[in-house]
């Protein structure tokens, strides 16, 4: 499980020219003692459309929980008891 430490607001340009808008969440997770020390970070985006479809908006301080898909790309989130397709 991983903690939110951050957000921003995010805009940029899709590769067929259309404006995408939404929020990048910044996360922060310990480190397995068998493996290192401190936290490692990550960081995903959501779209204005994904984040309409949450029944809240994420916050700094959420837990949130990433499932990787087999290529390593976060594939699904859950955060608190909404599980959202980030594909």
């Amino acid at each position: 499980m991983s903690k939110i430490i951050g957000t921003a607001n995010s805009s940029f340009k899709g590769n067929d020219g259309t404006q995408i808008t939404g929020t990048t969440v910044y996360t922060t997770e310990p480190i397995d003692p068998k493996r290192g020390q401190g936290e490692s970070t990550d960081h995903f985006f959501l779209s204005a459309a994904k984040l309409a479809a949450l029944d809240f908006t994420p916050a700094v301080g959420q837990d949130v929980t990433v499932f990787y898909n087999r290529y390593g790309k976060g594939a699904t989130i859950k955060l608190n008891d909404d599980v959202l397709d980030l594909g």
